[in-house]
C-alpha cells in the first residue's frame, strides 16, 4: 500500500453536504480533547464552552471569486474557464474545452479574454479589461466555484454566492473558499468576543493545488502548489500576546495553519507585515510552532489536508506529555500515530452521520 493510500476511506454519498445548515452556526461539532484523548458531539454554537478568556481565532478573511466563466470561440466552440490567479497582467486560468494559443474567447459584448499560453487544462489568459471594469464584468457574469463533489444543490446563483462565502470575507482572491470559516455567524462572533476570545486574521487566497489529488512523489517532495498570503503587523502582535500570556491559538481552517506555520519564524522574531507564497505540505512528523488549536471541515480520502491534520494530532497529543488512554473510543497508546486517530475520528462521524466536505460539518481539536 502506497502512502497516500493508507489516508483513503469510505464515504457513504448520502454524507456529502449538498447546501449548509442554517443558520450556520447550528452545523455539528466533533471535539477531540487532546489531553484527555476524548471526544464529544457538540453543535458548532457551543465552540465557546472549549475557548476560554485570552485565547485568539485566526480567520482566513480571502473572499472567494465568481471564478466560473463561460464563454465561446470565434468559430463558436463553448469554453469554460475557472479563474486561479493573477499574475502581473495575465490570469492562471483552468479552461474546459479545446483552445489553442493565440484563440480569443468572447465571454459576453464586454469581456473577452486572448490564450496566450496552453498546458493541458491549465491555460494564461490576457482580457481586455482590468482594475475596476475587470471586476464589475467578473461579478456580473462569473459564477461560484463550488467543488464539483456537490452535484445535486438546489441553491440558486444568487444563495450559492452568499453560502459559499464566510461572513467575514473580505479580499477577493480565492477559487474555493476556506469552508472552515463558514460555520461561524456575526452573532458567534460577537458572543466569543464578549467572552474574551480575540479574533484576527490573515489572507491566503485559496487555489485548487489545496484539493488537487496528490501522490506519493507530492509526498516524498513535501511541496504543494504555491498560494499567495499576507499576514498584517496587527495579527502578529496578538499571536505573540497570547503566547505570551499563556493563551492559546486556534486556526481556523487549513489554509490559516498553512500561512502561520509556514511563517512561524518571521513571526515570533519580529512584528512586521509578512506575505510571499507558500507551498509547504505539512504531514505528520512535523511540529507546530504557532498553532495551538484546529477548526477543520472533514475533507477529501487521500488529500494533503487530512495529512495536515494527521500530523496537528500526532504533534499536539505527543507533546501534552499525555500517558495511556481510557477513552472507549481509543485502544490504550502511549505514542499517537495522527493518522489511525484521524480515521478513527472520521469513522465515529460517519456513524453519528455527520455532513462532510464543504457544506458539511466541523471538527475541533484541542
Amino acid at each position: 500500500m502506497t502512502n497516500i493510500e493508507k489516508y483513503n476511506y469510505y464515504l457513504p454519498a448520502e454524507l456529502i453536504a449538498s447546501a449548509p445548515v442554517n443558520p450556520r452556526d447550528t452545523s455539528r461539532l466533533l471535539v477531540f480533547d487532546n489531553l484527555s484523548i476524548k471526544i464529544s458531539d457538540e453543535l458548532f454554537f457551543n465552540l465557546g464552552n472549549f475557548l476560554k478568556p485570552g485565547d485568539l481565532i485566526i480567520i482566513n478573511n480571502s473572499k472567494v471569486m465568481p471564478a466560473r466563466l463561460f464563454g465561446k470561440k470565434e468559430t463558436g466552440g463553448k469554453v469554460e474557464v475557472l479563474l486561479l490567479e493573477k499574475v502581473g497582467k495575465y490570469w492562471d486560468v483552468l479552461i474546459g474545452g479545446k483552445v489553442a494559443v493565440s484563440d480569443k474567447i468572447i465571454f459576453d459584448d464586454n469581456l473577452v479574454a486572448m490564450v496566450i499560453g496552453k498546458d493541458g487544462k491549465n491555460g494564461l489568459l490576457k482580457f481586455n479589461l482590468s482594475g475596476v471594469d475587470f471586476w464589475q464584468e467578473i461579478n456580473r457574469i462569473g459564477k461560484t466555484p463550488i467543488p464539483p463533489y456537490i452535484k445535486n444543490s438546489k441553491l440558486s446563483e444568487p444563495a450559492l454566492k452568499k453560502e459559499y462565502q464566510t461572513v467575514y470575507a473580505k479580499n477577493y482572491g480565492s477559487a474555493a473558499a476556506p469552508t472552515a470559516g463558514l460555520h461561524f455567524t456575526k452573532k458567534l462572533i460577537g458572543d466569543l468576543e464578549s467572552a474574551g476570545i480575540e479574533f484576527a486574521s490573515i489572507d491566503l487566497h485559496v487555489g485548487l493545488g489545496t484539493f488537487a489529488p496528490i501522490n506519493d512523489e507530492d509526498v516524498k517532495k513535501k511541496k504543494l502548489h504555491s498560494e499567495n498570503f499576507s499576514i498584517p503587523c496587527s495579527t502578529i502582535e496578538k499571536i505573540l500576546a497570547t503566547k505570551k500570556s499563556g493563551g492559546r491559538i486556534f486556526a481556523v481552517g487549513t489554509t490559516t495553519v498553512r500561512t502561520l506555520e509556514s511563517s512561524a519564524g518571521k513571526i515570533l522574531s519580529n512584528k512586521k507585515n509578512i506575505s510571499g507564497s507558500t507551498n509547504i505540505f505539512i504531514q505528520p512528523g512535523d511540529k507546530f510552532q504557532i498553532v495551538d488549536g484546529l477548526i477543520t471541515n472533514f475533507h477529501l480520502p487521500k488529500s494533503s489536508l487530512m495529512m495536515l491534520v494527521a500530523a496537528f494530532i500526532q504533534s499536539k497529543t505527543n507533546a501534552s506529555g499525555c500517558e495511556k488512554s481510557s477513552s472507549e473510543f481509543f485502544n490504550d497508546t502511549t505514542i499517537i500515530d495522527g493518522r489511525e486517530k484521524l480515521l478513527q475520528l472520521y469513522q465515529i462521524a460517519i456513524d453519528k452521520k455527520y455532513r462532510f466536505y464543504s457544506f458539511g460539518d466541523a471538527m475541533l481539536i484541542i
